[in-house]
This record gives C-alpha cells, structure tokens and sequence, in this order.
C-alpha cells in the first residue's frame, strides 16, 4: 500500500469510526426529544383538565374538544415564544459588544412575536366561543392566569369596602385588561408580571381618587388577623359568628365589615375627642368653650351617623335585612329588646302607637350607642333614651312609679309559685 492510499483509507475509516459514533448519538437526541415532546404533551393536558373541570361542561365530547383547544394554545405559545427567544439570542451573538444593535433588534423581534401573539390569541378565544359560553370563556381565561383577578378584585373590595360602583367597575377593568396580556405569558413570572404593571395602575387611580393606602392597607392587615386579642378582631369574630354563615367568601366579607366599622368608630372617636379636648386650651370664657365642645359634638355625630348608614349599607349586600338586624343587636349588647320588654312588662295595657314610640326611642338609643366601644357608654345611652321615653309615658298619663311597684309584686309573685 503506498503512502497516499494509506492516508486515504486511514481517512475513510476515520470518518466511518465517526459515523458510528454520531448516528446513535444523533439517535439518543431524537429519542430524548421525542420523550420530552410527550412528557410536555401530558403536562398541558392536564393543565387543559384542570380548566375544564371548573367549567361546567357535561358532553364529554365536548370537554375533551375544549382541552384540546386549551392544550394547543399553551404549545402554540411555547413555540412562538421559543423562536422569539432563540432569534434573540442569535441576534446577540451576532452584535457582540454592540448593546445598540442588540436592543433594536431584540425590539424588532419581539414586535414580530407579539402581533403573532395578538393574532395567535384572536383565534384561541374565536375557538373557545364556538364552544364555550361567554361566562365560560372568561373561567378558562382565569384558569390560565391561575385566578388572579377574582382573587386580586376581591382583595381591594376587602380592603376598601366602601368603594363606589365606578370605582370598582375601574379596578375590575384593569384587572381584566391585565389578564388578556396575561394569559399569553409563558412562564408564572411573567403572567405575574403583566398583573404587578397593572396593579400599580390601579394604585395610581386610587391614590388619585384620595385614598390613602399606605393606611388603609395595614388597616386591612389588622383585620386580617383574626387571632388578634384587639377589639375590633375579637368583636367582628363575636359578632360575625352570631350569624352562622356557611359561605367562607360571604363569611369573611361580612366579618371584615364589622372589624372596619369598630376600626372607624375608633378613628371618629379619638379624632372627636382630641378636638374636644383642645377647647379646654382655647383662650375663652367657659361659655365661649362650652359652646364650641358642643358644636364639635354636633359636627361628629353627623359623621357617625353617615359612617353607620354606610356600614349597613354596605352589609345589607350580604345579609339579609334580619341579619343585619342581629347584627345591630350584637353591637348594642342585645339592649333594644331588653329594654322593649321591660317596657311591655310594665305598662301591659300600652297602646299601638304608644308602643311604635317607645320603641322608636329605643331605636335611636341603639344607634347611637353604636357609635361607642365599650359597654359602660352603650348602657348611657339606654339609659339616656329610657329617659325620654319615661317622659312620653308620663305625658300619656301612666303612673311609672306604680307601675314599677306592680310590676315588682307581680314578679314576686311568680317567683313565690315557681318554688
């Protein structure tokens, strides 16, 4: 064999050691992408499931179209999402150290991915429709951004109870804007992403509409702790549980409610008190002082009262309207109809308006010994409006001090016949 046969042999088999040694290694790769290609395939299967079970849908044919659909967007998604990055990557590459090519190119092909994206996204949801109800389109479109805005809407309706209907509809709208975006996003990070920008649109409109969210969001984290010892948690638990409500998202709205009125009450409260009690400062007679502490009464029992009508406003949103009614009851110590009964024990023969008034007192007690946090200050106010309907009675001609004495025979007697 001569020399130059030698080395051409010598290459030949070279190459033929090598063709060994790559077609099963060419083969390990495309067996390996074949089983990560199916492993994916079950991944986004049953990521589709878990959508559809929420739906609703009772066709098994139908739900088994409907997952296919969901399924073939995530991998519609990943593919154009994988070329977008791949093309990136090429283009970095390619410009080295130059960041400004870099970035105009990089800006150019994400432009292209997102109108494919844009257009990827039309025809998804043309196919949802043919198959799904609206109600059910939107389901499908919070299952794939892992329910953040039911979640996230609910959440600022927890923490600022007393938004207004354009307010909340606001809040919803970009919440829902933020979704459409989000359902597109490849990865958690960034469907959360696209949420977090919006969020902070939403902080924006508020701190624009004059809420002060560095307070009312640590407010709301002192409603959250429903373990806490501090009255306006230990009161809302009370009173909430009086209810018996079964509905976890109903139970906490209504509990939440109650925590921020006795928070409110505390906030009119201590705002009231701290003006009354720099009258005493001011540089006036002591009628001149009287007089301002009782207009700045005056002033705040306005707002207490329009602080408690939007409270059972709000709540009567809810419960119902005998809810509600045990709701006001708890918050007085039950007295409305301690009171009531005292009245009808004494005074058996009361007439029907006579009774309409008396209880009408005690109405206007209860309402304003709502506007105070401890029990002492609620009897007051019993005891004040007791008074005024002992004064009515008087007028009407009824004895109370007979009365009293009868009364107090009569119970003695039914004490006497029960031993």
């Amino acid at each position: 064999m001569n020399k130059q046969n030698w080395h051409s042999n010598g290459f030949a088999l070279m190459m033929g050691l090598m063709l060994l040694l790559t077609v099963p290694a060419l083969a390990q790769d495309k067996q390996k992408a074949k089983e990560e290609e199916a492993a994916y395939t079950e991944v986004v299967k049953e990521r589709a499931e878990k959508i559809v079970v929420t739906l609703g849908v009772t066709d098994p044919s139908q739900g088994i179209r409907v997952r296919d659909i969901i399924a073939q967007q995530y991998r519609n998604l990943r593919d154009i999402q994988g070329s977008r990055d791949a093309e990136i990557e090429k283009a970095k590459k390619k410009a080295g150290d130059n960041k400004e090519a870099t970035a105009k190119r990089t800006k150019a092909i994400e432009q292209k991915t997102d109108a494919k994206i844009a257009r990827l996204h039309t025809k998804y949801l043309s196919r949802l429709s043919a198959e799904l109800s609206a109600e059910q389109v939107e389901q499908v479109k919070d299952g794939m951004t892992y329910n953040v805005v039911p979640i996230t809407y609910r959440n600022y309706l927890l923490m600022l109870p007393y938004l207004s209907g354009e307010q909340q509809e606001t809040i919803k709208s970009f919440l829902v804007e933020a979704r459409e975006y989000a359902m597109d996003g490849g990865s958690s990070k960034e469907k959360h992403a696209w949420f977090g920008n919006y969020k902070g649109k939403i902080t924006n409109y508020l701190a624009a509409q004059g809420f002060d969210l560095k307070k009312e969001g640590a407010n709301w984290a002192e409603r959250r702790n429903t373990n806490s010892d501090v009255l306006e948690i230990a009161q809302s638990n009370r009173v909430a549980g009086t209810l018996r409500l079964t509905d976890d998202i109903q139970k906490e709205h209504v509990r939440n409610l109650i925590a921020l009125q006795y928070q409110r009450v505390q906030e009119i409260q201590e705002e009231r008190d701290a003006k009354m009690d720099a009258t005493t400062q001011l540089p006036k007679s002591k009628e001149e002082r009287d007089k301002e502490a009782a207009d700045i009464w005056a002033k705040y029992q306005v707002y207490f009262a329009s602080q408690r009508n939007l409270f059972f406003q709000t709540l009567s949103a809810f419960i119902d309207s005998s809810q509600v009614e045990t709701v006001k009851n708890e918050m007085t110590d039950n007295r409305l109809q301690e009171e009531y009964s005292h009245f009808l024990a004494l005074l058996p023969g009361l007439k029907d308006d006579q009774k309409k008034q008396v209880y009408s007192y005690l109405l206007e007690a209860r309402d304003n010994a709502m506007n105070v946090l401890d029990e002492k200050g609620r009897l007051n106010w019993f005891i004040k409006f007791r008074g005024r309907a002992n004064n009515y009675l008087s007028r009407e001609g009824y004895n109370l001090r007979k009365a009293t004495e009868d009364l107090e025979k009569r119970l003695f007697v039914e004490r006497e016949g029960q031993q």
